[in-house]
Formats: structure tokens, C-alpha cells, sequence
């Protein structure tokens, strides 16, 4: 896609050159003559950034990096992730911090909300996950789904617009996250503990549960997003040498076998 091209090209030379909030950014011919585009190519890159308050425009001043990195976007996020741009130490934090506050009020709220429709649907994710791992692939996707869902059990259209942004930019990062398959099983595993709090209506029970499993995945994470998945996927690697395999899950999803439910 060239147009994202030429914003990760703007992006690289924002960090590369150390630019700071309220720095002012070089002039639209200049980049367009330093990377070789057209004036018409940068300016769609500039607009693009500019809508994401990644940059602001000052009339009859020029382009500088937005001055309040609070008032950025949270699609930013989305966009950093599809340009392999690196997050900042703090951004990493905060937002695994916001998924695991989000995820857990999902959590709660998707207890007390759940209509049956709610539990099929996570009923059909498990039974997928299932012969998914079966079959030797991962949970990279399903994984994303299973928590959209318990998100989307919650009936609250803007809780699941801001999820959303996290996994689609973790969505990379998840590949390389779930590439040992023992990642998927304890995933799996996990997920079957999640659905029975869900469907006793265990908010207790559930947040338990939920704060186990998002533990070391948050780890992983800051990780990912802040040093690249080469680094991480050694440490997985490493990881599945070392831990257990976890038992395959049961069959029937809608009603999970105690045995598969094991411990994180």
C-alpha cells in the first residue's frame, strides 16, 4: 500500500531525527524531495497523520508534531502497529494498562448481561478454537475474537470500539505470541474457565480468572510493542521449552470438561 508507505517513511524520519512534541516538522517540498515523492504523495501522508493528531497543521506556519500526545488518537495506535513504529516506554504502559481495566469491566459487566445469544456465540469460538488446535493451527485470531465477544456480551457499543483498537494493533504481535502451540492449549484452557464464570454469572469468579490469564500475555506485550517480535519470539520459544503442555480441550464447549479447565 503506498499510501501507508509513505506514512511509515514520515514516521521513521519523525523518530529517527528525535523530534519532539511542538517541534516544527521539515517543509512539504523538503520531504517530498528528500524521499524521492511527489508533493501531492507527502501531503496525503501529512493529511493522514494530521487526522490521527499525530501532527497539527498551523496556517501560514507550517506542520509540527502535535503538542499533546494525550489528545493523539487512539487509532494512532493502529496505524504505528501497521508501520512497524515502535510505541514510547510510557505508551506501551498505558496501554496495556487500558486493555487489562476495559477487559475487566467487560468481564463484569458481560456476567450480569449475557443473554443466550451472548453464550453461542462464545460457545461457537470455543468449538472453533478447539478443532483449530486440533488441526495444529494457533489461536492468533480466535484468540481476539473470544475476548471481542465477552466485550461485545457487555451491550456496550463503545467498550468494544475501544477494544478493538488493541487488538487490531496487537494483531501482528499475536501471531509470533501464539506460534508455540502450547500457547494456544493454555489460551484455550483458559478461555473454557472464562465461559462458565460468564455463564453462572460469576463476575467474582470471572475477574479471577481474567487477571491470571492477562498477566503474562500483558508482559509479552510491552515486549512486542516496545523492542520488536524478534526478541519476543526468542523469549516464547524459550518459554515453550520450558513449560508443560497443557491438556487438549475438551469437545463440547458448551458444556467444558472440568479436566480441561486447568490452571493457568
Amino acid at each position: 500500500m503506498e499510501g501507508l508507505d509513505q506514512t511509515a517513511k514520515l514516521l521513521q524520519l519523525i523518530r529517527e531525527r528525535g523530534y519532539k512534541p511542538g517541534d516544527k516538522l521539515p517543509s512539504e517540498r523538503d520531504l517530498a524531495a528528500e524521499f524521492g515523492m511527489s508533493r501531492g504523495a507527502v501531503r496525503e501522508a501529512l493529511i493522514r497523520l494530521d487526522t490521527l493528531r499525530i501532527i497539527e497543521s498551523r496556517p501560514k506556519s507550517g506542520m509540527y508534531l502535535h503538542p499533546f500526545s494525550a489528545e493523539r488518537s487512539v487509532d494512532a495506535m493502529v496505524l504505528f502497529a501497521e508501520t512497524n513504529t515502535p510505541l514510547t516506554a510510557a505508551e506501551v504502559a498505558q496501554s496495556v494498562e487500558l486493555r487489562s481495566v476495559l477487559e475487566s469491566e467487560s468481564m463484569r459487566l458481560a456476567c450480569l448481561r449475557r443473554t443466550p445469544e451472548d453464550l453461542a456465540r462464545l460457545q461457537a469460538i470455543l468449538q472453533q478454537s478447539a478443532e483449530t488446535i486440533a488441526a495444529g493451527g494457533t489461536l492468533a485470531e480466535l484468540d481476539a475474537d473470544f475476548h471481542k465477544a465477552i466485550v461485545a456480551a457487555t451491550h456496550n457499543d463503545l467498550l468494544l470500539r475501544f477494544i478493538n483498537v488493541f487488538y487490531r494493533a496487537s494483531r501482528k504481535r499475536r501471531e509470533v505470541y501464539f506460534e508455540p502451540r502450547a500457547q494456544s492449549q493454555r489460551s484455550h484452557a483458559q478461555h473454557l474457565q472464562l465461559y462458565r464464570a460468564i455463564e453462572s454469572r460469576d463476575a467474582t469468579a470471572g475477574l479471577n480468572i481474567l487477571r491470571r490469564h492477562l498477566k503474562g500475555v500483558d508482559a509479552y506485550f510491552r515486549m512486542f510493542f516496545a523492542d520488536g517480535a524478534a526478541a519476543a519470539k526468542a523469549s516464547l520459544s524459550a518459554a515453550s521449552v520450558r513449560r508443560p503442555k497443557v491438556p487438549a480441550a475438551a469437545k463440547r464447549p458448551g458444556k467444558p470438561s472440568s479436566k480441561a479447565a486447568t490452571r493457568p
